[in-house]
């Protein structure tokens, strides 16, 4: 597998003062707030009318911390295999209220899954297996295999953990030390394996201190936030926090459709001040809502909105702002956030968008030509090969700087080079594998270092390629798209993009392609001889819901992915295609179906 050990540094918010951690950290601050508010809603899924209480989720927790302890003793680690919701939460507390590691593994169906089970079993070594009677099938299949450490399991939905009370009641669990271990992470790092976490009880309350302060977390907070698809400790941040803080967190399914407008339904319905989504769902909502749904919404209680800082360059913000402000929604409201691989984030609650000159960064430099708050709309930029790029406000006292990506050298302001954050002793560096550009107070994020393209003596940044496409041509509009290299006689540069499929509107497709390679020849002097449009929900998605550029490219070279039309050089056609050219073709957009009984 890889794994190299790492310890894990603080996290990074905002300029006010953190407040001082109480002792036990998170278990402590979740049994303070069961005393205090023992009937107050902690977690709750998204459309119900109850949930579970803090007295209750209290409960929970020491009850599994009491069969723990009686099946391992503090500092073993316990393999948490849930697909998703509650239990993960409560088996998660569990094992901290018990002075036990954490460690969250995929259920093991998929291969990749199966895969990454075992070697989180391999490397921890845990004593124990906890998971529910959803996907105790396919952790006790897994479990069985040769080569496992030995491990008890334990079903935690349907075991008795009721904690008794009276004259047979264990003794109290005493508070964690607030330096043992209290989570693994395993990170996967581009060419270098997969690299272990560490996170100690002092280092997780002081990230979970942060993260309230930076998304204005507070007592009493509505926080709405999405369970991950693959449950890991860094995804459940936003529901931590919330508890952290003694809030109510409602959570939003994982991997289940969610139309744009029910997902806004629920932040009214359920008064949600804080929540996020990617960029998509914002557009999808600023152009798939009604107008009357629109005016039947009250989204004037959402004091943060949150969205992933690159992701918010493509005018997604801007989009919704205006066309829910007749519903209260306010454009300060948008909130960036960076999170590297890492368990750190930096977010900007006033991030803006610069205009930046292309060939200039090709360069390595940063020329702004104008900039703007996040969710304001602007008129198009003089210059066509202008890039947007976000801008995130760096506190005072945030350590962040851009290095040389070689050398690890300081370079100047408005050089490009690697984002560098403070590391675990809060005054060591750790490189992000990010590039960006700082700028006075601010640091404007380029890409990752190891997806830089470089083709014909010129470099090339996927994802400002990917931009420039989506905003040619209505045809365009809200698909996926994805820029990557091939081996020919020297590297060749690919462009595949998906085409949308919802209307009925007839396009070119020979046409579509051409505008493509035209357009990215004059704006960035790179030749791109190689075009492929692909259906709507054609191109691979990571789990973020962004491209998969690697698997694309892989698709592409393997002859696997189901074009509607390829423009391609002679020699990656020779190499990369089995069958002979595609003749030009025109793509009739789907018509609406009509009514029964109507007139044709």
């Amino acid at each position: 597998m890889g794994i190299k050990d790492a310890k894990e540094g603080p996290d990074h918010g905002t300029s006010d003062p953190v407040p001082p951690r109480r002792p036990g950290g998170l278990v402590g601050r979740i049994a303070e707030h069961a005393a205090r508010a023992p009937s107050r809603v902690a977690v709750m899924e998204a459309g119900a009318s109850g949930g579970l209480t803090y007295a209750e989720l209290d409960a929970a927790a020491a009850g599994r911390a009491a069969w723990l302890s009686g099946h391992g003793s503090p500092g073993d680690r316990v393999l948490l295999v849930y697909s998703a919701g509650s239990e993960l939460l409560k088996s998660l507390l569990g094992c901290l209220y018990a002075g036990m590691t954490a460690v969250a593994a995929p259920v093991p169906g998929p291969p990749w899954h199966r895969a990454g089970a075992t070697g989180r079993a391999l490397d921890a070594e845990p004593r124990v297996v906890l998971t529910d009677i959803r996907d105790l099938m396919p952790v006790a299949d897994w479990m069985g295999q040769d080569g496992l450490p030995r491990m008890s399991l334990l079903t935690t939905d349907v075991a008795d953990l009721d904690v008794p009370s009276g004259p047979g009641a264990p003794p109290p669990v005493r508070p964690p030390a607030p330096d043992s271990v209290a989570l693994l992470r395993y990170v996967p790092r581009p060419g270098a394996g997969t690299e272990r976490l560490t996170y100690t009880h002092d280092e997780v309350a002081r990230q979970l201190e942060l993260a309230c302060r930076a998304m204005g977390l507070a007592e009493g907070v509505r926080s709405g936030a999405w369970l991950p698809q693959l449950p890991g400790v860094r995804d459940l941040k936003q529901v931590l926090a919330t508890l952290y803080a003694g809030g109510t967190a409602i959570t939003l399914p994982p991997g289940e459709p969610l139309p744009p407008r029910r997902w806004l339904e629920l932040i009214d319905r359920h008064r949600i001040e804080v929540t996020g989504a990617p960029a998509r769902f914002y557009d999808e909502g600023a152009r798939g809502v009604p107008a009357e749904s629109v005016e039947r919404l009250d989204l004037s209680h959402w004091r943060r909105a949150l969205i992933e800082a690159d992701q918010a360059a493509e005018g997604a913000p801007a989009r919704f702002a205006a066309r829910f402000a007749r519903a209260g929604f306010r454009p300060e409201a948008f909130t960036a956030c960076y999170s590297p691989a890492s368990w750190t984030t930096l977010v900007s609650t006033s991030p803006a968008i610069t205009d930046a000159g292309v060939r200039s960064l090709e360069r390595g430099v940063l020329e702004p030509l104008r900039s703007c708050p996040l969710g304001t709309e602007v008129a198009a930029p003089a210059d066509p090969g202008a890039v947007p790029l976000v801008g995130l406000e760096v506190p005072p006292d945030v350590p962040v700087g851009v290095v040389d990506p070689g050398t690890g050298e300081a370079i100047p302001d408005l050089r490009i080079g690697e984002i560098e954050m403070a590391g675990a002793d809060g005054r060591g560096r750790e490189r992000t594998g990010d590039l960006g550009v700082r700028h006075g107070n601010r640091v404007y994020l380029v890409g990752r270092s190891d997806e830089t393209l470089s083709a014909y003596g010129r470099t090339v940044y996927p994802g400002f390629v990917e931009r420039w496409v989506r905003g040619l041509h209505r045809a365009f509009e809200g698909g996926m798209g994805g820029v990557f290299t091939v081996p020919a006689l020297h590297e060749e540069l690919v462009v595949a993009h998906e085409i949308r499929q919802d209307g009925d509107e007839e396009f070119c497709l020979t046409s579509l392609a051409w505008t493509i390679r035209d357009a990215l020849a004059r704006r960035s002097g790179v030749r791109a001889g190689n075009v492929v449009l692909l259906r709507a929900g054609e191109a691979p998605r990571n789990a973020e819901g962004g491209i998969n550029r690697a698997l694309l490219r892989d698709l592409f070279m393997a002859d696997a992915l189901e074009s509607l039309h390829e423009e391609l050089d002679q020699e990656v056609r020779r190499r990369y295609r089995r069958e002979p050219s595609i003749h030009p073709v025109r793509l009739v957009r789907s018509r609406p179906r009509r009514p029964a009984g109507s007139a044709t």
